[in-house]
């Protein structure tokens, strides 16, 4: 019997680690077929939606959540800035204007993020979202 010199068995692990992890399969949480489908399942209450008071805010939060869980890697950090933006307006209290100014603040900066965000769904899924309102002009 011929024993294998050992960096050859050790240099042979990552590739049999990557095959196990593999056949385990599953579905991966950045599946952008299923974040198109939720996207457009959903886009009304994302992109339109009827916020009359506070408490609406939270059920709408979530709804950008759970919709995260699919977001593919290319899109992820644009689509954590919109859940940001709305954990921040969720926590504004009207007659603080330290609140309300933080607020405003996180509004600007995901401007761009809400741009690529609707570049990427144009691109990717065929799906036009509508304009998106921005004070600063976004490319694209």
């Amino acid at each position: 019997m011929r024993m294998r010199p050992r960096h050859l068995a050790v240099s042979a692990l990552p590739v049999a680690l990557v095959a196990a992890v593999a056949a385990c399969g599953g579905q991966s949480t950045t599946d952008a077929e299923r974040f198109c489908g939720e996207i457009e399942a959903n886009s009304s209450e994302l992109f339109t939606p009827e916020i009359g008071t506070a408490d609406e805010i939270g059920p709408l939060l979530d709804l950008y959540r759970n919709i995260g869980k699919y977001a593919p890697i290319a899109i992820e950090a644009e689509w954590d800035q919109l859940i940001l933006n709305y954990e921040t307006a969720d926590t504004v209290v009207p007659d603080d204007e330290e609140s309300v100014q933080a607020m405003t603040a996180q509004a600007y900066q995901s401007e761009k993020s809400a741009a690529a965000v609707k570049g990427w769904l144009i691109e990717n899924c065929a799906l036009d979202i509508g304009p998106v309102a921005t004070i600063v002009a976004q490319n694209g």
